[in-house]
């Protein structure tokens, strides 16, 4: 019996042998991660020529597939996948996205190139790292993202600008990288900043400068890649100086349509408060004041206890604000037409009352192949932006005011009508500038709005195997409708506004080229060749017109201008255009993916130079070795398994200067005799190129398979023939100076970039990134190194000078006296240099004399701080586990110094009815003693404060530039915590809604750790003037930013 059990068990395994033995026919279907099928897929039986590829709708059937074979699957851009057959019939297969980094596609301008072929230093950001951050404009959220890539925001207003420098400052006029959005540079809008305030109320807007990018969802961008040194950028020739970023939207794929939905709204405020003094503490700094002058008190003021807190200003003006963005988005593939099409809203409130920014946003990418060898296709872009601002970065603007304005006004007077500063201990004999700011934005309506379209067509045949012939027409138009009204009103400040204003700028730009390019690429055995050859014709132009009047019928927002008095009228009309044409030749080479070798020529003819400078030339060369390509690596089992030298030289041009400017000029005006013309501009013939010569060394190492990957590069920046205006003297005053080409410049750093793979298994994974940049600047030539390059700022005593730079030393230097304590003693008031003759007392500044002749005199100012860091970093780290995600970026600058010019009025000591800091408070005492201060106590203060004594007088120019108000602007900032949740396949398949759905929590800017006493260290340059570097005039703070998101796909 069990001898015949026995038998029936071997017979039944022998049937099943020779079942699973027979040849079989496989089917399945192939889809990615979101479960979109996948047409296209290549599907192998592996070691054998038999194979198919899956359908339209990702279904594949593949004949005569035996026992033990291996099925292999594989589509460009996914990981190919190895799947052993074990008898199914049907075999069901997800690829995963390729996440190898060394085969990722880069953009190098004009063209593309795999990560491992690079020759050049190119850095690139991810889609996944820009999603789910709240930022109005691509630039902002670029911060810590790349090596040698500096963003510093101007202002923390929606919308508001950021200066992005790649590798230093290059120039003295701009140093903002070419943007380039799928192909089409953004030059429309170069010349367009938010409309001044100051046209219509005497002072300047400060950093209201637009984003170039505000147009732009962020939403749209698959990825970015940024051109960092010249052999990578000289493709770009005269307009690739300052570096490239190249910005590739989204375009549709392979399968069955897909619909996202993607939405997050927030809440915004302000992460720091100055200490200002509340009305009791306000109360008794008044008295203080007083009594130094040897005035009496009035009797409000006499009992300090028995006042309330007052206005707290700040309060008033900073506000919890709402942000939001929605954005849907349908992309796809049919019948051999990609499409990919958005619709995006934008809204951000800011933390300043009356402030806003808000965009509308539509896109269409579209490429068609019409048959094997003829594509088109157009990408397009439209956009309206709408920008709401207020007067910052001023000493007259909202946050300055907030500041300055004594907390005895009120916000509204019982009757409903605006708290206004009066004379005296109220407000203001000495104050001819601080307004209730609540009152100035509520009256003053500053609107911006733009409308922009970006974007190109193209035509791409490809013929005889390896050539393809490219067509492209890109376009950048931008319309802008800037306003300012202010109304009549009762007086908030010095004086009621007893006429109203009105202030009206339409403009326009259009920017078009036209490229046409053939490309050859073959491969020979192991040689790779590729080779491009290309013609390139642009164009730009930008014109405003301004008018304004005054005494209007009307008191309503924007009247027509009509309305006001005709004798008031004010217009101002300006345009700026170039051309240029270009021929462009690269090469790349490379002998079995070990040595590389990439040269490049651009000619530029600009429209900006003269005949005798009208072509600029600009070469590249670069090369790399792959050593972990040898054999002798490859046979190594030591840790190395990436190991590759780059080095490279380039040079770029600059023609970042105002139009025509080598030809003489004049305008027309109106005289008694008609039309008279007057000199406006003196040409100079000769100028030409701003030349940059660049090198680049660079090292990339991988160990442990990678999980440790490290970027290095070393570079030199020499900038030559630098264009700047000539400064006027006695016999050049009232005449518009010719530019001239008298500087040279030179920046040497360091870029490092390491990654790490710090844990990994199946649920949970570990990895983070970490970014290095430093760099040095000198201004190694100047005119003949008799003249400056300065700069003044504006204060209550006038205009002081902020910046100075000769030669030898680097841009962004800070200028002023040197200070030494304070005179705690006659003795030491009588042994020092004389400050200023009879007015220097006990308790003032002892300011250095550095000469040494015995007196404090201009001669005695030098260089007292650098608004350029000494390194900047990021740290990014990317958990995750299951279906959990949690990103943690923190980023920092260190040794940077700023200018806080608002403690020149918060710590004053000088102005009756003005606020100021809490630490004026322990101001030295002379003279007289405070209500409720002993002699020990007074005798105290004297030998341990560092704040003046008060003045009202400001005999020895206490609050004149100097290091008193210099800080250090080193700071950690953890910039984003995102956590995030990924609904399970398994789950979302029940629900037979969605495909993939993520929800998401975020932060940004949630602490900053910082010595600087103002409300943010992230400081740029005043109106993106680098002169102007690591002002703070009451800047427009950055706001913290609390998000709850959701991803959804349909």
């Amino acid at each position: 019996m069990i001898k015949l059990k026995l038998l029936g068990i071997a017979f039944v395994m022998l049937c099943m042998q020779n079942a699973f033995s027979q040849v079989k026919t496989v089917t399945g279907l192939v889809t990615d991660e979101a479960g979109v099928p996948m047409p296209g897929v290549n599907v192998l039986i592996k070691n054998t020529t038999n194979g198919t590829s899956t359908d339209f709708d990702g279904k594949y059937a593949i004949n005569d597939v035996k026992a033990n074979s291996v099925l292999v699957f594989s589509y460009l851009g996914f990981a190919t996948q190895e799947i052993p057959f074990i008898g199914k019939n049907v075999m069901n297969i997800t690829l995963m996205e390729d996440a190898s980094k060394l085969d990722e596609v880069v953009l190098i301008g004009y063209g593309t190139s795999k990560r491992k072929d690079l020759t050049g230093a190119i850095a690139s950001v991810s889609a996944d790292e820009l999603k789910d951050q709240p930022f109005s404009s691509v630039d902002q959220a670029l911060t810590g993202k790349a090596a040698g890539v500096t963003v510093s925001q101007n202002s923390g207003a929606p919308g508001g600008g950021v200066s992005i420098k790649i590798r230093g400052i290059t120039s003295l006029y701009g140093n903002e990288p070419l943007y380039v959005i799928d192909g089409t540079p953004i030059f429309a809008d170069r010349n367009n900043t938010s409309l001044d305030l100051g046209a219509a109320t005497g002072g300047g807007s400060g950093q209201n400068v637009n984003s170039a990018l505000s147009g732009l969802n962020m939403s749209d961008i698959e990825s970015i890649d940024i051109l960092k040194d010249a052999s990578a950028t000289a493709i770009y020739g005269a307009n690739g100086s300052n570096g490239v970023v190249l910005i590739t939207t989204k375009k549709g794929k392979r399968g069955k349509a897909t619909i996202s939905f993607d939405n997050y709204t927030g809440i915004q405020s302000v992460a720091k408060y100055y200490d200002m003094m509340d009305l009791q503490q306000y109360a008794q700094y008044t008295s203080d004041l007083l009594k130094s002058d040897n005035r009496d008190v009035p009797f409000i003021f006499k009992d300090p206890s028995l006042l309330g807190k007052g206005t707290d200003w700040q309060k008033e003006i900073f506000r919890s604000a709402l942000v939001t963005n929605n954005q849907l988005a349908v992309s796809g593939e049919k019948d051999g037409t990609r499409y990919y099409t958005s619709l995006g809203y934008f809204k951000q409130e800011g933390v300043i009352v009356n402030t806003d920014f808000e965009r509308i946003s539509m896109r269409l990418n579209i490429e068609t192949k019409v048959n094997d060898w003829f594509k088109i296709g157009n990408n397009i872009s439209l956009s309206n932006v709408k920008q709401r601002i207020v007067k910052n970065d001023d000493r007259g603007g909202i946050v300055s005011s907030a500041l300055r304005l004594s907390p005895l006004v009120p916000v509204r007077y019982p009757d409903g009508s605006y708290g206004a500063p009066g004379g005296g201990v109220n407000g203001a004999s000495n104050n001819y500038e601080a307004v209730n700011p609540v009152a100035y934005s509520e009256y003053v309506n500053n609107l911006d709005k733009k409308f922009k379209i970006n974007g190109n067509l193209f035509a791409e045949i490809s013929f005889l195997k390896h050539l393809t012939f490219r067509s492209e027409l890109g376009y950048d138009l931008n319309a802008g409708d800037g306003r300012v009204f202010i109304p009549t009103y009762d007086n908030i400040g010095t004086a009621a506004n007893e006429v109203n204003s009105s202030l009206k700028q339409q403009d326009q730009g259009y920017y078009w080229t036209a490229k046409n390019f053939l490309t050859y690429s073959q491969a020979l055995d192991k040689h790779n060749i590729n080779v491009v050859l290309g013609q390139e014709r642009q164009k730009s132009n930008f014109e405003y017109l301004r008018g304004s009047r005054r005494d209007l019928e009307g008191n309503n927002e924007f009247d027509n201008l009509v309305l006001g008095l005709k004798s008031t009228s004010e217009v101002d009309n300006q345009s700026y255009a170039w051309a240029m044409q270009s021929y462009i030749a690269r090469a790349n080479y490379n002998y079995d993916s070990k040595y590389y070798l990439t040269a490049s020529m651009r000619a530029d003819a600009s429209s900006n130079f003269g005949p005798n400078n009208k072509w600029g030339y600009f070469p590249a060369i670069s090369g790399a070795w792959t050593i972990s390509n040898e054999n002798f690596m490859k046979s190594s089992s030591g840790p190395i398994n990436y190991l590759k030298l780059r080095a490279g030289y380039g040079e770029v041009g600059n023609q970042n200067i105002p139009s025509f400017l080598y030809q003489t000029q004049f305008a027309a005006v109106p005289s008694s005799s008609g039309l008279s013309y007057v000199y406006t501009v003196d040409g100079n013939p000769d100028i030409k190129w701003e030349t940059l010569k660049s090198t680049n060394i660079g090292l990339e190492i991988g160990l442990l398979d990678n999980a440790i990957r490290l970027d290095l590069d070393l570079y030199q920046k020499k900038s030559s023939d630098l264009l700047i205006q000539r400064p006027a003297d006695d016999r050049t005053a009232g005449r518009v100076l010719p530019y001239e080409n008298v500087g040279e410049m030179l920046n040497r750093g360091i870029d490092i970039k390491l990654n790490t793979r710090n844990y990994e298994t199946d649920d949970f994974s570990w990895n983070s990134t970490f970014i290095f940049s430093t760099y040095t600047n000198e201004l190694t030539k100047f005119y003949d190194g008799t003249k400056p390059l300065t700069a003044n700022i504006p204060q209550s005593d006038g205009e002081l000078l902020y910046s100075y730079v000769e030669e030898g030393k680097s841009l962004g230097q800070i200028y002023g006296y040197v200070t030494d304590g304070i005179f705690r003693t006659q003795q030491e008031v009588d042994e020092s240099a004389v400050q200023v003759p009879g007015k220097t007392s006990v308790g003032d500044i002892k300011f250095k004399d550095l000469n040494n002749d015995g007196e404090i005199t201009l001669d005695d100012r030098t260089y007292i701080g650098s608004a350029l860091p000494k390194f900047t970093f990021s740290v990014n780290n990317n958990i995750t586990y299951k279906d959990f995600d949690l990103s943690v970026v923190v980023n920092g600058s260190y040794g940077n110094k700023i200018y806080n010019q608002n403690r020149f009025y918060t710590e004053a000591l000088r102005f009756l009815g003005e606020n100021q800091s809490t630490d004026a408070l322990d101001h030295f005492v002379v003279n007289y003693l405070p209500d409720g201060v002993t002699l020990d106590d007074a005798a105290n203060i004297a030998q341990n404060t560092d704040i003046p004594r008060i003045d009202l007088a400001n005999g020895n120019s206490n609050t004149r530039v100097s290091d008193r108000f210099v800080e250090d602007g080193s700071y950690i900032r953890i910039q984003n915590i995102t956590m995030g949740y990924n609904l399970s396949p398994e789950f979302l398949s029940k629900t037979n809604l969605f495909t993939k759905a993520r929800l998401y929590l975020s932060g940004q800017n949630l602490f900053t750790f910082t010595k600087y006493s103002g409300l943010d260290p992230e400081i740029g340059s005043r109106n993106s003037d680098i002169r102007f570097a690591g002002l703070d005039v009451g800047r427009y703070p950055l706001a913290k930013t609390i998000t709850l998101g959701v991803n959804l796909t349909f």
